[in-house]
């Protein structure tokens, strides 16, 4: 078959991706995947073929950085607005390599590839990476911090969130729906779910909700189980003595990300642990830092995880999956969107300490999560068991039978 793969956003967007590009193309379908040209390299070295579409998403974060460590509202308002400016560029593009394709699979915040596969007449399945996306009476909607309330609320809250999201795709898309004869009063969920959308998620860690409004497939999560080879010089550091605290916030921007790195520094002399300070693209862990202390660019988070006391990080689902497939505690400081819902499900499975949101993040409230984490027996068992299910789930996940049969 040839498949097109779509995604847009984040590497937690885009990574899944490229993963199911190379197991497609390893059982012999021909794929190409088109995403922001922030993943060429990443796509290139996993041997997926890649086509850039639209502009960068990492800068458009950067711009709007202040939104995003501080008003997850704010961050779902200018999320359209970059919608409404790249969609029709994005759309052409897609439809270039969509017209003979077999098959178009979306992924991440990517809202251009249905129409594309509605307009040249190609079969369409979207992959969906948290079960948060799904209206349900068992969690509040997936842009808000709100994952708490009871049912009844939720249920509620859903419809005051879709109707305006309806609203604004509709504005961004119709014109180009129209020009291309297809019906500009879209339905959202329709349009980015498909009939049958598969939800990869390892289902020890979360399943689709009962109430999810279409059929749901269900496989392990889409990131790599096995890690690769760690720096030399990171490998010294972990070797030379007892497991650090990793803190890094993955994809997320910061506006003043020295005084970011401050906090976490200041929580880590309170603890007095060791530590890993991963950049990200908040650009973390610049200059001068204690003794026991690294900082780190990208490396393999399935390796690292691994050596690690506790992973703190951003929430996003694929962080939360490796560091819960590590074994390994967790404590989240949610940003964005399904970054609440992580928070909360890790917290239910009694593997993390209580979340902390980015824009209450401070050293005395992160030192007393490492305080009430680091040393808990009772977590650490939970975690260790914990993975080992997830690792046996992910191992004998099938997601190309499961997308195409």
């Amino acid at each position: 078959m040839r498949i097109v793969l779509a995604a847009e956003g984040t590497r937690g967007d885009l990574q899944p991706l490229i993963e199911l590009g190379v197991r497609l193309s390893n059982a012999g379908h021909d794929v190409v995947l088109g995403g922001p040209p922030d993943f060429a390299a990443q796509a290139a070295s996993r041997g997926v073929r890649f086509v850039a579409c639209g502009a960068s998403f990492r800068e458009f974060l950067a711009e709007h950085a202040e939104v995003v460590d501080g008003h997850p509202v704010r961050a779902l308002t200018e999320g359209f607005r970059y919608l409404r400016k790249r969609f029709e560029q994005r759309l052409e593009t897609l439809l270039e390599l969509t017209r003979g394709a077999d098959l178009v699979v979306g992924g991440g915040a990517e809202m251009a590839a249905s129409t594309a596969a509605e307009a040249c007449g190609v079969a369409y399945r979207y992959v969906v990476y948290c079960p948060a996306m799904f209206p349900s009476r068992e969690h509040g909607p997936i842009f808000t911090p709100w994952q708490s309330l009871p049912g009844w609320l939720n249920r509620a809250l859903w419809p005051l969130v879709m109707t305006p999201l309806t609203w604004s795709v509709r504005s961004a898309l119709g014109p180009s729906r129209r020009r291309l004869g297809l019906d500009p009063r879209v339905d959202i969920l329709k349009l980015l779910f498909g009939s049958r959308p598969l939800l990869a998620v390892d289902p020890s860690l979360a399943r689709a909700p009962a109430d999810a409004p279409v059929p749901v497939d269900q496989v392990a999560s889409l990131h790599p189980l096995e890690g690769e080879p760690l720096p030399a010089k990171l490998e010294s550091f972990l070797d030379a003595g007892p497991p650090p605290v990793y803190l890094g916030f993955g994809s997320m921007p910061d506006t003043k990300p020295a005084a970011t790195t401050r906090v976490l520094l200041d929580a880590i002399a309170r603890v007095g642990c060791r530590a890993v300070v991963s950049a990200g693209w908040a650009e973390l862990g610049d200059g001068p830092l204690p003794e026991g202390v690294m900082a780190i660019e990208a490396v393999s988070h399935p390796t690292l995880f691994a050596r690690c006391a506790v992973i703190v990080h951003h929430g996003g689902a694929g962080t939360t999956t490796t560091a819960a497939r590590a074994g390994v505690p967790q404590i989240v400081v949610p940003h964005i969107a399904d970054q609440f819902y992580w928070s909360r499900r890790v917290g239910q499975l009694g593997i993390a300490a209580p979340g902390i949101a980015r824009n209450r993040l401070d050293a005395p409230r992160l030192a007393f999560a490492l305080e009430v984490i680091l040393g808990n027996e009772i977590v650490a068992e939970r975690a260790r068991e914990l993975g080992a299910r997830l690792r046996a789930e992910a191992a004998a996940s099938d997601p190309v039978r499961a997308l195409i049969g």
